[in-house]
Formats: structure tokens, C-alpha cells, sequence
């Protein structure tokens, strides 16, 4: 059964759409999820350039997973004229009603006009865009993650460079001498990690410069961001099965690689939002205050903590942005194949959990 929306609670809802989409919708889908009358879930894909019943599969099959949703209204958002793209919203329809969803409306904003695709006094070119002038407009994602001020990034670069020093051995001043136990604080890097996220603008100033030379590696990379996701206690299992020695000590922490692998792909429970958000804060600071060359671990941390809550499109811009850094840099292939696919975490269809054990 349709329901159709009144015009002006039609133009409404779309006047919302970038609050609810969380970015304004350009050649996109969105699918806005119901509970009863009630907005309950979003879904945003790119709209296909082909292979329309591929695509229909795709997005029906998401929408099944979202928990106590019986509604949608599917937006067709695009730059083309408002009349294109009615096949594809046509498919959409028929699938979902397959489905067993019941479709509230199902609307069209073109480079020209807006309109619902069963009102039938629609004007040939859509309403007009300004009765959908957005109400509250998302922030939106630069291409590049704003560098801080020239002093502040200054400051960073030549902390950074102290560290290398210190940790090569290289020849260093009295100063620095004294200071080389400063490294001795990565011999427990889950404290430091969590420790972090409370970090306040003095902290950042005193330490970022330390968090950011760990970061460098790999396996450091993985566990502060799970770690940052899921709590001290996995981090805690990732830091000991890395730095454990002997066969039987790794034995321990023989489930703690495959638990990770797991999580990095979305399998698993739920992590902390509150986590999540605080360590999302912290990355983009840091980030800002850095050049390219510590800019990739950090910016692959904070695409996958966005995706992690449901923010393809905001990951996808942060992995852009490594690979225009180094389009070979591992870990950002791996999450630009995974963020391509249209792939969302598992735990975003089901109800909140507790945090992982390990």
C-alpha cells in the first residue's frame, strides 16, 4: 500500500533531507527508513550508471536489514532534469512493495524541480527547488581535512622530527638527552591510546606529536582505532599478542587476530558511540596540525571510525584524500575496495550490544 505524503509535509521531510542524510545528496539515493510515522534509519548510495536490477538487489537487501522498519520513502536526488530517472525509482517501488515495505511516497529532486512520483497535478518540470530550501544544512566534508595554522603545524613537524631522532639514536642536544624516557611511554601504548581520548588542547599540544610517531606502524594503527571502537580490554589482548614472545605465550591470543580481522571488516557487536565521536575529534586535530607524510595512518583511522557509525560518504572522502597522498598505501586500497562496495557494518542493522570480550 502508498501512502502518500501531503505536498507541503513532502517538502518538509526534503527541506530535512541533509540533517537526516547527514550530507546534502548529489546523483544519489536515499532511503529514508520508517517506523511507524517516525523516521527511524537512512541509507545513501550513488545512483547507478547501469545495471539497474543489480542495484535494486543491492539496496533492497540493506533495507531488509535494518531492524523494526515497516516504511520507506525512497529520494532520488540528481543533476539531471526532474523528469530522468523514473525506471530507476519505478524498479525501486515494485521491489520494495515485493518486499513487504510499505512505500509512504517516493520523491525526485532534479536540477530543475522536486515533486512525489504519484502525484498526478506535479508540474512536467517538479515543483520548485525553493520550497525545499534546506532547513539545516550538514557541514560539509572538504576533499582535505583543514591544515591549522601555519605555527601550529610548525610545531608539530619539528616534534616530530625530535622523535625520530630519539628513537634512531642519532646524536641529540643535553635537552633532548634527558628527555629520551619520553619514549618509554609507548612501552604501554593502550594506556596511552585510551588516555587520549580525554586528551584536552593542552594535551594535544604536549603529546600529540607522540601519538602520532606510533601511529606510523601498522599494527599500532589497528589497535588504537579497534581499540578506540571497542575498548581498553581488546586493545589491551591486540598489545599482548603483538609484543608477547614463544609459541606458547602467542597460543594465548591465538583468537585475537582473527577478532580484529573480523571487526576491521564490520562483523561483531556494536562499538561505543560516545568512543567513536571523542576519538573522530582527536584524529581530525591531529590530522590538521600534520603534512602528508603522517597524514595517511591517521586519516584511514578516522574513514573507518566514520564508516564504523554509518558515515560511507564522509569515509569515502577521507580515503580520497589518502590516496591522493599515496594511491598505494595498503590500508588505504583496503578500505577504498571494502567503502566501494557499498558494504556497512553489520552491527549498524542490529540493536546496540555490549562490547566485544576477548
Amino acid at each position: 500500500m502508498t501512502t502518500v505524503i501531503r505536498n507541503a509535509s513532502a517538502a518538509d521531510l526534503l527541506a530535512n533531507l541533509p540533517a537526516l542524510a547527514g550530507t546534502t545528496p548529489r546523483n544519489s539515493l536515499v532511503l529514508l527508513g520508517f517506523r511507524g510515522k517516525r523516521t527511524h534509519a537512512t541509507l545513501r548510495f550513488d545512483l547507478p550508471s547501469r545495471g539497474y536490477g543489480r542495484f535494486a538487489s543491492t539496496v533492497i537487501g540493506l533495507f531488509c536489514k535494518i531492524p523494526e522498519v515497516d516504511g520507506v520513502v525512497p529520494v532520488i536526488c540528481t543533476d539531471a532534469p526532474f523528469a530522468s530517472d523514473r525506471d530507476l525509482l519505478s524498479l525501486l517501488l515494485r521491489r520494495f512493495e515485493q518486499a513487504g515495505f510499505g512505500v509512504k511516497d517516493a520523491l525526485i529532486v532534479g536540477c530543475d524541480g522536486w515533486g512525489s512520483y504519484f502525484d498526478p497535478d506535479v508540474p512536467p518540470a517538479g515543483r520548485p527547488l525553493g520550497e525545499i530550501e534546506p532547513q539545516h544544512r550538514a557541514p560539509t566534508v572538504p576533499a582535505r581535512v583543514p591544515s591549522a595554522d601555519e605555527l601550529t603545524c610548525r610545531r608539530m613537524t619539528v616534534e616530530l622530527a625530535r622523535l625520530y631522532r630519539l628513537a634512531e639514536g642519532e646524536e641529540v642536544d643535553s635537552i633532548e638527552a634527558e628527555e629520551t624516557d619520553e619514549l618509554d611511554e609507548l612501552a604501554d601504548l593502550p594506556f596511552l591510546a585510551e588516555n587520549a581520548l580525554a586528551w584536552d588542547a593542552a594535551d594535544i599540544t604536549s603529546s600529540g606529536a607522540l601519538l602520532l610517531f606510533a601511529l606510523k606502524g601498522p599494527p599500532v594503527r589497528d589497535l588504537v582505532m579497534l581499540q578506540w571502537a571497542f575498548g581498553l580490554e581488546l586493545g589491551d589482548a591486540m598489545w599482548s599478542a603483538d609484543t608477547c614472545f614463544g609459541m606458547e605465550a602467542r597460543k594465548t591470543y591465538a583468537n585475537v587476530d582473527v577478532q580484529a580481522a573480523d571487526l576491521m571488516m564490520g562483523h561483531g557487536p556494536r562499538p561505543s558511540t560516545e568512543r567513536v565521536e571523542a576519538a573522530i575529534a582527536l584524529l581530525t586535530t591531529l590530522i590538521s596540525r600534520s603534512d602528508d607524510t603522517h597524514r595517511k595512518a591517521p586519516l584511514c583511522m578516522l574513514a573507518w571510525l566514520n564508516w564504523a557509525l554509518g558515515r560511507g560518504s564522509v569515509a569515502g572522502i577521507h580515503i580520497d584524500e589518502v590516496r591522493a597522498i599515496d594511491p598505494e598505501y595498503s590500508m588505504g586500497e583496503l578500505l577504498n575496495t571494502l567503502f566501494s562496495r557499498g558494504e556497512l557494518p553489520e552491527w549498524l542493522f542490529t540493536s546496540p550490544q555490549i562490547p566485544p570480550t576477548v
